[in-house]
């Protein structure tokens, strides 16, 4: 097992654990993003024994575990493979870390293919230990279409439904291919990327999805479709017979994950789903989990908001950026988005919100449809402050009192 500092760009795994303010933190990505009860429970269990008891739901639909030491880790790394829950090593663990849309298999409108699709892939990534060199946090993701719109996972390179069949989508370009040949195109296309060396992600240099093309021979593609900004609200029911049930800002008590453990087992058919959207996923559940904390209203403001660890668990953050988001939610216009970050670095929502705030050691900087990591237009604010600004806000980018920041 390696340990790591925190440093930014590095993407903490069950075997590669990354050192925190609050202890080591260490993340479980179950197979194909799915889980049985039992397992949450087992996740539950060990987060109480060898963390500090809390829990995080990443963008990537993993489970981060806080509060580890580096002997705790290697327990519960060795936990979470009894449990059926890792690879045995951490390449292959890196490797198999898709991104994966939750109702594969359960909604009649998605594509049939998808669990097949899904599977191929994760093996031919698993049995590719070729594959090196690409960017920190390189994704690929899988989108099966139905209930979840098309353009809602953002990923390097994206397999995605079509009405026609699949595509092989990275950067600007895209590429049809049948179903079965999805595992094959997919990891071909990453061994172009790797041999590049980007120093890059496709998804922050669309040119590099073109340039990989090209490197396996193929010049025949299309312009690949735009990813939506929005991501979908899986609070309550969903299609074929699942039960969405989403989570406020910041982290969960492992008590939380055991009773939605139990929930499963005795109103569903004991599985469930990790989804990339701090949202879980019941199979074969009708019933909404009557448990306290829990979102299952598709209007809760709070879906609209992310906010990382903050002062609790970050030593570069200098404010409770949790309670500050929760403050501040009350105040959220309809369809507006909000980013509270701890520091630049924008680890909880790396891409653009309508209101994005960076804390600093003197207040809030204030970057208007932005990220966390774009020159704020205004700084110091205090939170008194920041509520009305957030009530009058506008969606627009061109709303002229809150002009699009500058790069840096």
């Amino acid at each position: 097992m390696t340990t790591t500092p925190a440093i930014r760009g590095w993407c903490p795994g069950l075997h590669t654990p990354m050192e925190a303010a609050d202890g080591w933190l260490a993340r479980v990505r179950p197979p194909l993003g799915r889980l049985s009860a039992a397992q949450a429970r087992q996740v539950a269990r060990a987060a109480a024994t060898h963390g500090n008891g809390l829990i995080e739901l990443t963008s990537r639909g993993n489970l981060q575990l806080r509060g580890l030491t580096p002997d705790s880790a290697r327990a519960f790394a060795r936990d979470m493979l009894a449990a059926g829950l890792a690879s045995n090593d951490a390449a292959t663990e890196a490797r198999r870390g898709l991104l994966l849309s939750p109702l594969a298999g359960i909604d009649p409108d998605a594509a049939p293919d998808a669990p097949d699709v899904i599977r191929a892939l994760d093996a031919a990534l698993a049995a590719a230990g070729t594959l090196r060199g690409l960017p920190a946090k390189f994704v690929i993701a899988v989108e099966c279409g139905g209930h979840i719109p098309a353009g809602t996972l953002r990923a390097d390179i994206v397999a995605r439904a079509t009405d026609t069949g699949w595509m092989v989508a990275c950067g600007d370009r895209a590429l049809a291919c049948a179903g079965a040949d999805v595992a094959r195109m997919t990891v071909t296309l990453a061994h172009a990327l790797a041999a590049m060396k980007p120093a890059s992600r496709p998804l922050r240099d669309p040119a590099l999805g073109r340039a990989a093309f090209a490197r396996m021979g193929v010049v025949d593609t299309t312009a690949a479709p735009s990813a939506r900004p929005d991501r979908p609200v899986l609070a309550g029911p969903l299609p074929g017979h699942a039960m969405g049930v989403m989570l406020p800002p910041g982290p969960i008590a492992a008590g939380m994950l055991d009773d939605i453990a139990q929930w499963c087992d005795r109103h569903g058919n004991g599985h469930m789903r990790i989804a990339p959207w701090r949202a879980i996923v019941l199979e074969q559940c009708d019933t909404p989990p009557a448990l306290p904390g829990l979102l299952m209203q598709a209007d809760d403001p709070r879906l609209r908001i992310w906010a990382c660890i903050g002062t609790q668990g970050c030593a570069c953050a200098t404010r409770d950026v949790i309670a500050d988001a929760h403050a501040l939610a009350p105040d959220l216009p309809p369809g507006v988005s909000l980013h509270v970050s701890g520091c630049a670095k924008g680890c909880a929502h790396p891409a653009p919100a309508d209101i994005t705030l960076v804390a600093g050691p003197d207040g809030y900087g204030l970057c208007p449809h932005g990220r966390a990591d774009n020159t704020p237009v205004d700084i110091g604010l205090s939170l008194a402050q920041i509520h009305p600004i957030v009530r009058g806000w506008s969606r627009r980018p061109t709303d002229p009192t809150h002009a699009t920041p500058r790069e840096n």
